[in-house]
């Protein structure tokens, strides 16, 4: 986090003798995501064993989206021919589903029927550098940025919950953290009104989160549609 502060600070002072203005923005993030790949499945089952004393999700990198959250800032430079460059910094909670159809017993080699989900959650302190163009700057701005987003992993855990028919529950909680950074090209669109604004930006991870494992076909990469609100302090 130091180089970033770093980073920030150059930015800053480099960029006081070529923009027109500065513009700083708190962020509050909200979104869509979800894995994709070959290894990412939209249901599967827990695995319930006494002898290992807990349950877990088969395949918890599940590819439907989930609601997720998070807060940034945002400092941006527009210069006089209106290119826009900057950076932004923040925490995310980026949260994955799979539903769940059954429990299997290991002891008794059964599967039982369930209903439920599990929920991926990814922790992680995201810096994203960027530039673009500010669209119709004099009237209504659009600024149109790309960048790349680079993630630092914080926790990756699974929480799953489902019921059978009988109404037994069955739960699991499990760290699944397998890198520590991930990097995510972004593309990104916002306007604001006088000092609110919205935007909505995608991005796409390179990191395989299933880096590491063996046997059979292992890829999970994720991805995330974003969308929030902003407020300009500066």
């Amino acid at each position: 986090m130091k180089k970033v502060v770093l980073l920030a600070i150059v930015f800053v002072f480099f960029s006081n003798s070529y923009a027109q203005k500065t513009e700083l923005r708190v962020s509050l993030d909200s979104g869509l995501s979800a894995f994709g790949g070959k290894s990412a499945e939209s249901s599967s089952f827990i695995l319930d064993s006494e002898t290992i004393g807990y349950g877990y999700t088969n395949n918890p990198y599940g590819s439907k989206n989930a609601l997720s959250y998070g807060v940034s800032l945002n400092l941006k430079r527009i210069t006089k021919v209106n290119f826009i460059y900057g950076i932004g910094a923040g925490y995310e909670n980026l949260r994955s589903k799979t539903s769940l159809t059954s429990v299997f017993k290991y002891e008794e080699a059964i599967a039982v029927p369930v209903s439920g989900e599990t929920f991926m959650n990814v922790n992680t302190i995201n810096v994203n550098p960027f530039a673009g163009y500010r669209f119709n700057a004099d009237t209504f701005p659009i600024d149109l940025v790309a960048g790349l987003d680079i993630a630092n992993i914080l926790s990756t855990k699974e929480k799953g919950d489902a019921t059978d028919t009988d109404g037994n529950k069955y739960t699991t909680s499990r760290d699944r953290k397998t890198i520590s950074t991930d990097l995510r090209p972004r593309i990104q669109i916002s306007t604001d009104y006088k000092k609110f604004g919205i935007y909505l930006g995608y991005s796409f991870g390179l990191k395989n989160y299933l880096d590491g494992y063996v046997g059979g076909t292992n890829e999970a990469y994720s991805k995330i549609f974003r969308f929030g609100v902003t407020y300009q302090v500066l």
